[in-house]
């Protein structure tokens, strides 16, 4: 195995690259010799700087005309505060958030090896890393709030040896 290894980096070392054809550099030379706003690439980035602005604006205004109309109306000038809504009783108990749905992902794992408790047993060390989602939901007007928090946990697992 080593042999041909060795027999193949001898035969990539031997390796020289083609030389260039005669168009190839009559064509670089005749690009070079041009003024830089003749050069083709200079075109091309000219013609980028002047499309790019353009569709841009063209994206926006689609976007702006494709939403309904419901979606254009302003807003109401006045918003209760926050606060006042959490105070007011009559609005907890009107729309309640019941909790739909609860879901741990395990995201990363690492076994850290073995540790010694203060007793003097042999125990191993476990970190995980979980994403906790908890989902709730008004069954009235079907609004829904997802709250996600990470979290680690660390885990000492006593080891019997037997």
């Amino acid at each position: 195995m080593d042999n041909d290894l060795h027999q193949l980096e001898a035969e990539l070392k031997r390796l020289q690259p083609a030389a260039p054809s005669r168009e190839l550099a009559a064509r670089v030379e005749r690009d070079l010799a041009l003024p830089s706003a003749q050069r083709p690439l200079a075109k091309i980035r000219w013609l980028w700087a002047a499309v790019l602005p353009v569709a841009a604006a063209i994206a926006v205004v689609f976007v702006q005309f494709s939403r309904g109309p419901e979606s254009r109306r302003p807003l109401p000038a006045t918003v209760p505060p926050a606060s006042r809504a959490v105070n007011d009783a009559a609005a907890v108990n009107e729309a309640p958030l019941k909790p739909v749905a609860a879901e741990n992902v395990l995201v990363a794992a690492s076994d850290e090896g073995l540790v010694t408790l203060e007793d003097g047993t042999q125990a191993r060390r476990e970190r995980r890393h979980y994403v906790d989602t908890i989902t709730w939901k008004n069954p009235r007007s079907n609004a829904s709030l997802t709250w996600s928090v990470p979290r680690e946990e660390v885990r000492v697992v006593p080891i019997a040896f037997q």
